[in-house]
């Protein structure tokens, strides 16, 4: 298969000119004398300069490479199966790319009559460049970022192949220096996996079965950064290497006896009884070398010129035991009954709260199979359904919770002589304990019409007690937070999924829709105070909390109502004792609630200003066969979801931080001026006396959003024809990963992942530079021999 992807998205920036524009009516507004660089902004002016396009410098269109080959055969006692696939794709950011290389060899034998076992492998190499951070990290929303930031007037580029120092944008590096530099950034890593079993019929209706699966992984991240010099802001006083070697094992054995029993009424009766033991275990190293050649075949620590190198370590051994039975009950396919009950014990909780127990019950009603339905022809399937259940989860729970964590090279002064010492850095809690989810649900399954028509609807409830999170702590303790049963949580949602398939002459259709709405909220927190994350700049600081009564990770700031457009707006806004309530303010200004009416706009005004949480989810899929052509399409929507815009902090501002302008919306050309006073757009300055970038509702947006994930249209040769060239089947095919996306959203994807910055779940829906989700185009086919 080959294919190839592309930039879906892009930010409207201002051009050169309108840059130019912005940036000199904030030192006009300030009544401050216009910056030693004011040359280049007048004549960008002047010549209505477009600029560099950043956004286009750092992308490309991604050639995408899929090949894949199989072959399998055998006996009815000896069954074998190899396939091999190689993957090569571009980056859709330039000097990034992914190579994958998969093996894999399943066998499956018959020993006896009443023995037989398998064993499946899979080995995968993966060759990675331009996305890491050395230590196995990932950011490549970084050259997206930079890319986003820096002006469009300067030319980055110098004479004879050297770089501009970038005297505007100084919160940004200079952007092809810092793609160029992608090249050296290489993340190889091997992955092994073998799954064996084994099946043993012991009597009738008893079998035992044996599996044991086994992991192994090693990663090796490696991150050169060349010394350079651009300027005093832009520059990088010695090179440095940073490598990082991690080994990863991992098994899993489980052992379960089944019994099935089929009675004379047509009922059954069905139990397993088992035990399951995982382990994982894995260490790793890592080094930072300064001095290091710039020569590719120099870049190793080894070549270091520098005695302050550093060298981190790293290691972790956890397990899981569990043992756990499960019953089932069908009374003539008309009434069912299942019982299951796990005990579970974990390496990561000390001994008095090792162990977790976790039942569950679940029944079902197949209504259709009743005498008092058995004329309803229209009816195929009618079965209501009811659960409820316990899960446990200690995989929030670090390896070691419960024993604090010390920090080496520590110097201290006993008796005015220096000794090295230890401190600690991580406080412990030997009270970490399972989460435990205990779910209830209720549920629907039909089918009409010669099951044609299918609906599935299930309404839920699941509430997570003994939550596992961080446990905030003051920065006076200078002591990283442990992990804590910290709260509960309550989840309720409704699922529905509707289907529909028939035909007309030749053509078979199938259409599904598909609907979920999910209400989260938080019901404790153990006494203690909501929790701020989400931190995106330093002079914003946290915009998200989590507090009971709300939803995790709410957007939490101030509450913006446009601008003042005239002087009369700010005069008359006063509180109680007649004085202005925004006395900094100008006509032009942001506007801010005062939602606890003391006549004042402080921190205390901060109010709830939305979250990620959407009101629905929804999908759709369409799939058409005529004749050998197929044709499908999948779309899926968020409705009621907002996302705060990380970038737009920069992006949207109108006022300088600490004397640094990086690039514009290009929404930002209609600011309010004297000319132009209807605009709820804020002027620009470099005099903010009213904290116009504050947190506030403007980087809150919606972030609903419409997506077709894929549309495929396929072809399948006649057998007639490909029979006569000894061809099994053949089918060609063209395909598109999002074909369109419908959204309000200004960054650059309203999907933003549910895993947020750094896998941190208190930043859901804080984008602080998504990486978009490339469109890509397929031409492929499949051949069977």
């Amino acid at each position: 298969m080959r294919a190839f992807s592309r930039f879906g998205a892009r930010c409207p920036l201002t051009t050169a000119a309108q840059y130019a524009t912005l940036v000199t009516e904030a030192f006009n507004n300030a009544n401050k004398p216009l910056p030693d660089y004011a040359p280049q902004l007048q004549e960008a002016i002047a010549t209505n300069a477009k600029g560099v396009d950043y956004q286009d410098l750092v992308t490309q269109r991604g050639l995408i490479t899929n090949y894949s080959l199989s072959a399998s055969g055998g006996t009815e006692q000896n069954r074998f199966l190899v396939s091999g696939s190689y993957f090569q794709q571009d980056g859709i950011i330039k000097n990034s790319g992914f190579k994958k290389y998969v093996l894999r060899v399943n066998d499956d034998i018959v020993l006896t009559k009443r023995i037989k076992a398998g064993v499946a492998a899979t080995f995968t190499h993966n060759d990675q460049t331009g996305s890491g951070d050395g230590q196995g990290g990932s950011q490549p929303y970084l050259v997206l970022q930079y890319a986003l930031q820096t002006n469009p007037v300067l030319n980055p580029f110098g004479p004879n192949g050297t770089y501009n120092e970038d005297v505007i944008t100084r919160n940004a590096l200079n952007v092809p220096r810092y793609l160029d530099e992608q090249k050296y950034n290489k993340v190889q890593n091997n992955n092994l996996f073998s799954s064996n079993y084994l099946d043993i019929s012991l009597f009738k209706n008893l079998s035992f079965r044996s599996t044991f699966g086994i992991n192994y992984f090693n990663n090796h991240p490696k991150l050169y950064q060349p010394q350079y010099y651009i300027g005093p802001v832009d520059q990088r006083a010695q090179s440095a290497l940073i490598e990082t070697r991690t080994e990863n094992v991992s098994w899993v054995w489980s052992n379960y006896a089944n019994y099935n029993k089929t009675f004379a009424d047509n009922s059954s009766f069905s139990a397993t009884l088992g035990q399951e033991a995982q382990r994982g275990y894995g260490n790793g190293i890592s080094i930072t070398a300064y001095n290091v050649p710039a020569a590719t075949s120099l870049q190793y620590a080894s070549a270091s010129r520098s005695t302050g190198n550093v060298v981190r370590s790293s290691q972790y051994d956890g397990g899981l035991i569990s043992y756990f039975g499960r019953a089932n009950y069908n009374f003539r396919d008309k009434y069912l009954i299942t019982g299951t009950l796990r005990f579970d014990q974990t390496s990561k909780f000390l001994g008095p709260v090792r162990t977790g127990t976790f039942p569950s019950v679940g029944a079902a009603w197949n209504i259709s199979n009743e005498n008092f339905l058995k004329s309803a022809s229209y009816l195929s399937v009618l079965k209501l359904r009811a659960s409820y259940g316990q899960v446990g989860n200690q995989n929030a729970a670090p390896n070691y919770g419960y024993a604090s964590v010390a920090a080496n090279n520590q110097t201290y002064s006993f008796n005015g002589v220096a000794a090295p010492g230890l401190a600690i850095s991580q406080i412990n809690n030997p009270d970490l304990k399972w989460e435990t989810a205990v779910t209830t649900d209720v549920g629907i399954d039909a089918e009409l019409f010669n099951s044609k028509l299918s609906l599935t609807a299930d309404y839920y409830e699941r509430r997570t007690r003994d939550m596992i999170a961080l446990l905030p702590v003051p920065d006076y303790v200078g002591q990283a937070p442990a992990s804590a049963n910290v709260g509960a949580l309550r989840n309720r949602g409704l699922e529905l999924a509707l289907n529909y398939r028939n035909a007309v002459g030749k053509l078979q259709y199938n259409v599904g829709l598909n609907f979920t709405k999910i209400n989260n909220e938080v019901t404790s927190l153990g006494g203690g105070n909501p929790i701020s994350s989400g931190n995106v700049l330093t002079q914003i600081g946290n915009t998200t909390r989590t507090g009971v009564g709300r939803e995790i990770a709410y957007f939490y700031g101030l509450k913006a109502d446009g601008v003042f457009h005239n002087q009369g707006e700010i005069d008359a806004y006063k509180n109680a004792a007649g004085a202005l309530v925004q006395p900094g303010a100008r006509p032009g200004d942001v506007r801010y609630q005062d939602t606890n009416g003391d006549g004042t706009i402080t921190a205390a005004d901060n109010t709830y200003l939305g979250s990620a949480t959407p009101d629905f989810s929804y999908g759709a899929s369409v799939n058409l066969n005529y004749s050998g052509f197929d044709f499908k399409i999948l779309l899926y929507g968020v409705q009621g979801a907002e996302a705060l815009n990380g970038a737009a902090f920069n992006l949207n501002k109108s006022a300088d931080f600490v004397g640094v302008w990086s690039n514009f919306y290009a929404s930002r050309m209609d600011r309010w001026t004297p000319s132009n006073p209807n605009s709820n757009q804020p002027r620009v300055t470099s005099d903010d006396t009213n904290g116009n970038d504050r947190l506030s509702s403007r980087y809150v947006e919606d972030a609903s959003y419409l997506r077709a994930r894929n549309m495929e249209l396929g072809y399948t040769l006649p057998q007639a024809f490909l029979s006569k060239i000894q061809v099994k089947g053949a089918r060609v095919f063209a395909s598109v990963d999002n074909v369109f996306t419908i959204t309000k959203y200004t960054g650059y994807d309203p999907e933003i992942s549910t895993a947020a910055f750094y896998n941190n779940p208190l930043a859901y829906g804080v984008d602080y530079g998504n990486y978009p989700q490339a469109r890509t185009y397929r031409l492929g086919f499949n051949v069977q021999f």
